[in-house]
């Protein structure tokens, strides 16, 4: 996926359209979430989420090698060249979808669609908000963080020590809790990416505007996924999955 149509670096003025390398951000996260999706479907359609997830061993090795690289992702992007960042990127993201194809042995194939319309149409909307707003969200952005880190442990609790089981009340007031925080990630998110997405358009910098692109796009992947994942869980009464940089 090219970041520029235009490959004569000469004929090109210094400063690129902020537009255009939202855009390619975008892009990214669409191309993401097909992966995710498209291995997700195609690893529960075959037969090969049962025999992988069977073996808890393998389960425990997914989830680390999942987790390193998300946190491996940044320094990967920004140091090796645009391409081989690309390929990190979709990687990562079909990586994750291996892991989220038990949805589909848990939730009706409805459930999940429905699931994740509410979620694109909540997501443009505040993808949206932080594009267009003129209020600062950075002094959130910590807030938000210790938002999420909350909900791990509420949801730790919640896993093994809640009343009423893991579906009580505490269930639902940590994925109400968790719509609403990843909603405002969103937001956040999509306004921190236009702040460097000005800078590096600004710079005109073809690999920059490239590794900007891809780690925006991650960071709204990421907040598109959680953010469907708990509605799904409102949605369909389960449990699910978690994940987060």
């Amino acid at each position: 996926m090219s970041f520029y149509s235009n490959t004569n670096a000469e004929a090109r003025p210094v400063g690129v359209d902020l537009n255009a390398v939202m855009r390619q951000v975008y892009l990214w996260l669409t191309a993401g979430l097909v992966v995710c999706a498209g291995t997700a479907y195609f690893m529960a359609a075959t037969g090969r989420t049962l025999g992988l997830f069977s073996n808890p061993i393998i389960s425990i090795v997914l989830l680390i090698a999942y987790f390193v690289a998300v946190f491996a992702l940044y320094p990967v992007v920004m140091r090796s060249s645009p391409a081989v960042g690309a390929i990190f990127y979709l990687g990562v993201t079909a990586l994750l979808g291996i892991m989220l194809s038990t949805i589909f042995l848990e939730y009706k194939l409805g459930t999940i669609a429905f699931a994740f319309g509410a979620t694109a149409a909540t997501f443009g909307a505040m993808s949206v908000v932080g594009y267009t707003t003129k209020v600062d969200l950075s002094r959130f952005g910590s807030i938000l963080m210790m938002a999420v880190f909350g909900l791990i442990i509420a949801s730790i609790v919640n896993l093994l020590f809640a009343p009423g089981g893991p579906t009580g009340p505490l269930f639902w007031l940590i994925n109400y809790a968790g719509v609403l925080i990843f909603t405002g990630l969103t937001a956040y998110d999509t306004q921190w990416i236009k702040k460097y997405s000005q800078q590096v358009a600004a710079s005109g910098n073809p690999d920059m505007i490239q590794r900007i692109a891809i780690i925006g796009a991650f960071h709204l992947f990421l907040d598109f996924v959680n953010l469907f994942l708990f509605i799904l869980r409102i949605l369909g009464g389960g449990r699910g999955g978690y994940s987060r940089r």
